[in-house]
């Protein structure tokens, strides 16, 4: 039997070393590649901020990055160094730090506060829309690793949030202004934090190689819909048909060389679409002679560019008040025109090559306008661009080549500038409209008008994302101020009922603790213990200033006094409140105990049981045993808000996997109402609400998870593809081509 046990002990001491190895390479790889990461973001800072200082439209901005350059000179060194101590001191145990002021009677934070928990909040959400996955997969393993050893790493500990709370702290004590804070949180998320990918698989395939879980399977009552709608929003989606092999794959050409094979083998007659049952045009199913290859008794093809360019002009004077004409309609318009040139007599016809282009570039339009992720608003518009890339398309054939080519970039900009447009009134559509305007003006064979209709598009994007940005985080600002801030009050509504709070005693409740459970709350949620321990402090204080009615109050408050003046202003001090203001209020505190205490009279008789009771509560709410059955309806408490939990993790699982912030959809916003096209902004985890704005950043309209999961299911509701829109044409063309 002892050496039985001698085995299971050594066997399990050998699988402790196995995973404390593990755990040592972790630490490694994640050391590593942030060492990169951070070094990246120095070396190239010093260039960046003076790029914006020249950049720079006010005296002010230039000095803001003039500013930051100069810091970064003199501190880059120091914030290297600070930042990977933080790291290395976080790995084992994430603790409580920083975060949260107030400078406002109104508010719990204060302005600089919630800039910056606004920042890391932004910053969270965009890398976890990037891979989130992986994310979650590391979370999985590094808790598996905490079960099987000691050397654990918490497993929130590599989080993009918390690595961007260990660049808070690095430059917490820097003396400088918010805005150039959010200067280097810029910097920090451009360098570093939205490049956390390659780091994550990295430590993943660590795992992966030592077998351990090697395969994570999502915990989702939702994962076939989760697969479903994966596939919805991909271009990949139709089967092809490969002539050669006679085998229809799911396969959609998508190298250049792909699409260089189709389409030229298509365009030059090479090859004939066979199969009367595909509605396509004549022109695709009729095999080219060599009359249409050499172009004997067929239009020059400048005459049918010619032709074409009349028929953008006159459109370009009524489209307006003109429906989108079809190849067929364009076809018969331009030999109309032709024509005439020839005196009103047709003695040839179009070449077959040139009616498939014009052919070609018709479906792609029909594609375009089938596609769920442009707006009817926006396909009526590119519809406008139809017959200047038609000319494009038998001009220039690495149109369909070139996935930068400027016509197909101006298509696929106009949809992009346009996703969240919703009624032409915007003026971003009158903008997008004089941008095809000047095509329509313009465009003769010089794709050069394209080149700028892609550089203005590029611009007003761009602009458009900077107001956009700082809108959106205004209102997210305001979305997590509200949410955090109703929460605290609820609860300070819930414990503070029927008890007397002395007018000098009143800042120190409602403003200094309330900041500080707010920090609890932001940073571990209402189920941790720490803002258990917050309520319990606070229920603590709130029955030491009653007026003493028994003795037991006095034994209560003369014993524990002087240790809850102690516990309370080391608590508060550390949250990045005004110290002097702390100190000033536990002054008036302390005060107010002893006058209470020497001004108790002996009036009444209470039990020594009671007087226990009370004293317990006290021990434990002062040492931090919590023990959840101690004051009043703690657990009951508890299990309120456990339950409340629950019931949000199981309406936030009925979503998809594909709901994330920066998501575009299309909201249902009520019977008879039209649908509007809004991006998902901020999810409240533990509310189950998610929170949708406009393209300007403004919140429109916040949606319960459950509701909104059976909206998508009924497809009252549905997500926005966020896909090449030109790309996705074409594939849907040569699908047709190849089925």
């Amino acid at each position: 039997m002892m050496a039985l046990n001698q085995h299971i002990t050594s066997s399990d001491s050998n699988q402790s070393s196995k995973y404390s190895k593990i755990a040592d390479k972790v630490l490694s790889c994640a050391n590593e590649h942030l060492m990169i990461l951070i070094n990246q973001m120095v070396s190239s800072a010093d260039k960046k901020l003076f790029d914006l200082a020249e950049k720079a439209t006010s005296n002010e901005d230039q000095m803001k990055f003039m500013d930051c350059t100069r810091i970064f000179r003199t501190d880059k060194n120091d914030i290297r160094h600070h930042f990977f101590i933080n790291l290395n001191n976080s790995f084992t145990a994430l603790k409580e730090n920083f975060m949260c002021n107030d400078n406002d009677e109104l508010s719990l934070v204060d302005q600089d506060e919630m800039e910056e928990m606004v920042a890391i909040t932004t910053m969270h959400a965009k890398a976890m829309n990037l891979f989130g996955d992986e994310v979650n997969n590391l979370e999985a393993r590094l808790e598996y690793l905490e079960l099987m050893c000691e050397k654990s790493i918490g497993k929130e500990s590599l989080d993009p949030k918390h690595i961007c709370e260990v660049f808070q702290k690095t430059i917490e004590n820097i003396d400088i202004d918010i805005d150039v804070k959010l200067v280097f949180y810029k910097l920090f998320d451009q360098e570093v934090c939205s490049k956390l990918g390659v780091m994550y698989k990295s430590i993943n395939q660590i795992f992966i190689d030592n077998s351990v879980l090697p395969e994570i399977i999502l915990k989702t009552t939702k994962q076939e819909e989760i697969e479903t709608d994966e596939d919805e929003v991909s271009t990949q989606v139709a089967s092809y048909y490969d002539p050669a092999k006679k085998v229809a794959t799911d396969f959609i050409p998508r190298s250049n060389e792909d699409f260089t094979r189709v389409v030229n083998e298509f365009m030059s007659g090479e090859m004939t679409i066979s199969g009367e049952e595909l509605k396509l045009p004549e022109s695709f199913l009729r095999t080219p002679t060599q009359q249409d290859l050499n172009g004997k008794n067929c239009y020059e093809r400048k005459e049918v560019v010619k032709a074409l360019s009349a028929l953008q002009r006159k459109i370009t004077s009524l489209h307006k008040d003109t429906e989108n004409l079809t190849a067929e309609q364009i076809k018969q318009e331009l030999v109309a025109d032709i024509s005439k040139e020839h005196g009103g007599i047709v003695d040839k016809q179009v070449n077959l090559l040139d009616e498939r282009s014009i052919d070609f570039v018709g479906m792609m339009f029909g594609a375009i306008a089938d596609d769920d992720a442009v707006s009817e608003i926006m396909t009526n518009l590119i519809y406008h661009l139809q017959i200047p890339v038609m000319k494009v398309a038998m001009i220039d054939r690495s149109l369909f080549e070139s996935e930068i080519h400027p016509a197909r970039a101006t298509v696929d900009l106009l949809t992009t500038a346009g996703m969240g447009i919703n009624v032409k009134e915007d003026r971003l559509y009158d903008e997008l409209e004089k941008i095809v305007d000047s095509i329509l003006d313009k465009f003769d064979i010089d794709i050069v008008t394209f080149e700028k209709a892609v550089d203005d598009l590029e611009n007003i994007i761009k602009n458009e994302e900077q107001l956009t940005t700082q809108t959106e985080r205004q209102q997210q600002k305001k979305i997590l101020q509200e949410h955090a801030r109703n929460i605290v009050i609820s609860q300070l509504k819930m414990v503070s009922c029927e008890k007397q709070i002395p007018n000098n005693v009143r800042p120190l409740v409602l403003k200094h603790w309330s900041t500080l459970m707010l920090n609890r709350y932001i940073r571990h949620g209402r189920s941790s213990e720490q803002w258990v321990q917050s309520v319990m402090l606070l229920k603590l204080l709130l029955r030491c200033i009653q007026p003493i009615k028994y003795p037991s109050q006095y034994d209560l408050l003369k014993k524990n006094h002087m240790a809850l003046i102690e516990t309370v202003t080391d608590e508060l001090y550390h949250t990045q409140q005004d110290k002097m203001a702390i100190k000033k209020q536990m002054a008036e505190l302390k005060s107010y105990f002893i006058q209470m205490i020497d001004d108790y009279g002996l009036k009444f008789v209470d039990s020594d049981e009671t007087r226990m009771s009370d004293v317990g509560i006290a021990e434990e709410a002062l040492n931090g045993t919590m023990n959840e059955t101690s004051v009043d309806n703690t657990e009951d408490e508890l299990q309120y808000v456990q339950q409340q939990t629950d019931i949000a993790k199981q309406k936030i699982a009925q979503l998809p996997g594909t709901t994330k912030p920066g998501v575009w959809y299309e909201i249902y916003n009520g019977e008879n109402k039209p649908v509007r096209r809004l991006k998902l902004s901020v999810i409240l985890t533990d509310a189950a609400q998610l929170i949708f704005v406009d393209r300007k950043g403004i919140k429109v309209i916040e949606k319960d998870a459950e509701d909104f999961a059976v909206e998508l299911e009924e497809n009252r509701s549905r997500i926005l593809a966020d896909h090449s829109a030109f790309e996705q044409a074409l594939g849907r063309v040569i699908t047709a081509l190849a089925a």
